[in-house]
């Protein structure tokens, strides 16, 4: 497994269509490849970037195949001045049950504590439950969502050393 910042890759668009093939996976999938195709997604979420891990072991259309992903970004579907938040998080139904969604939220969680000095936390909204906890997150109170109505909001420490 390879992580890549689909904002610093080369193969952006290889990356888009295998999102676009996964549309039907999961509801947002559409709408974060809505964001990145219409130049919006930082203007929606603010500084950040995508983070895709790929299987470099297995093709799809010639391009290692996408396991999992989530994005990293000052905010998500919340309008709070809360930050930073890990949103979109998916990860593919033939690689689940491998905690890779933790390589990426470990990724995330060492960024956070040079990107964010000013913060105390890293936020996830969801409508999962018993989910998060297992990457260490506990739960923080229900906010309102732009796009959803009521969402549950998961927030972890950020540890410095």
């Amino acid at each position: 497994m390879k992580l890549i910042d689909f904002y610093e890759c080369d193969d952006r668009e290889a990356i888009l269509s295998q999102l676009e093939a996964m549309k039907n996976e999961w509801a947002a999938i559409p709408l974060l490849v809505s964001l990145i195709r219409q130049d919006t997604y930082h203007a929606t979420l603010g500084n950040g970037t995508l983070f895709v891990l790929v299987d470099e072991e297995h093709l799809t259309n010639g391009k290692p195949t996408i396991a999992s992903f989530a994005n990293f970004c000052d905010g998500d579907e919340i309008d709070t001045p809360l930050c930073p938040w890990i949103g979109f998080v998916f990860t593919a139904p033939a690689y689940r049950g491998h905690r890779l969604m933790g390589q990426i939220i470990e990724h995330c969680m060492k960024l956070a504590v040079a990107a964010y000095p000013k913060s105390e936390y890293v936020y996830i909204s969801t409508g999962e439950t018993g989910l998060y906890e297992k990457y260490g997150f506990e739960f923080f109170q229900n906010m309102e969502s732009r796009w959803n109505g009521t969402t549950h909001v998961y927030r972890r420490k950020i540890v410095r050393s």
